[in-house]
């Protein structure tokens, strides 16, 4: 089935996702089911695991995660440029209408364990990270041809994703139907992106590498810089800064290195 229509089966699970939202934020299970997995996170995962894999799902994060498609595969980095503004729209939007009340604000101070920075406002839902994450997922897996995964890749790859969203929720950063409508969000907007990008393939062409390759280098420079609010995590932020930044030199010198090498046109 992933064989026959990437697209449709990633709007079907985006569906699925929002559904179940929506039926979580309806009862008390979602309440529940949060106490139980912030419980098990506290206990058994190290914190430093748990700062690590949050941080992924941060937008800078996902630009190094992509960075080395520069060097074979610009269209999935160029994709993920393109669904970054549906992603922003279908985040900031529900935030601004719902009024949804984080974990840290609605429960008892004693019952939530938080890791890193202390989230207590009311734009809980959805989760941002949760989008940004699964709109990596849904730009790589919703690619044509050769360039769509095989199904381990394909089934790695959302494991990446989900572990994204279930440690929004490990750290008391929001309820689980938060992270289930950013999973579901975030497919959508990859999907679009794909779209796009499939629609303007200007990708492959030697500017445009160019152009990806620098901003990647500003991402790169903004992220080593930045505090995310998890310092358990800087080492990897750090790791994931020196990636991009690796990736776009190298990018930029192959660009460089084939513009030296083409022939000259003749007066």
């Amino acid at each position: 089935m992933f064989r026959m229509a990437p697209a449709r089966l990633l709007i079907g699970t985006a569906v699925g996702c929002l559904l179940l939202a929506l039926v979580l934020r309806a009862t008390e299970t979602d309440r529940a089911l949060f106490l139980t997995i912030n419980e098990a996170a506290w206990r058994w995962a190290p914190p430093a695991l748990l700062s690590c894999v949050t941080i992924l799902g941060h937008g800078l994060s996902a630009v190094m995660l992509l960075s080395p498609t520069l060097l074979r595969a610009p269209n999935f980095l160029l994709a993920g440029l393109f669904g970054t503004p549906v992603a922003l729209l279908l985040s900031r939007l529900p935030k601004a209408l719902i009024d949804s009340p984080r974990p840290a604000a609605a429960l008892e101070t004693a019952a939530v364990h938080v890791n890193g920075i202390h989230l207590a406002g009311h734009n809980s839902f959805p989760s941002g990270h949760a989008i940004t994450a699964f709109l990596v997922v849904g730009v790589l897996l919703a690619g044509e041809g050769s360039a769509r995964p095989r199904l381990p890749a394909a089934v790695a790859i959302g494991l990446v994703g989900f572990a994204v969203a279930l440690s929004r929720v490990a750290v008391g950063a929001h309820w689980p139907s938060d992270a289930l409508a950013g999973a579901g969000l975030g497919l959508l907007a990859g999907v679009a992106g794909a779209r796009a990008q499939q629609r303007w393939a200007i990708a492959s062409t030697p500017r445009a590498r160019v152009v990806l390759a620098l901003l990647v280098l500003a991402c790169a420079a903004t992220l080593a810089r930045l505090d995310l609010g998890y310092p358990l995590a800087r080492p990897l932020q750090l790791g994931l800064a020196t990636l991009g930044g690796a990736m776009a030199a190298l990018a930029l010198w192959r660009s460089w290195t084939a513009r030296r090498q083409a022939p000259s046109t003749p007066p």
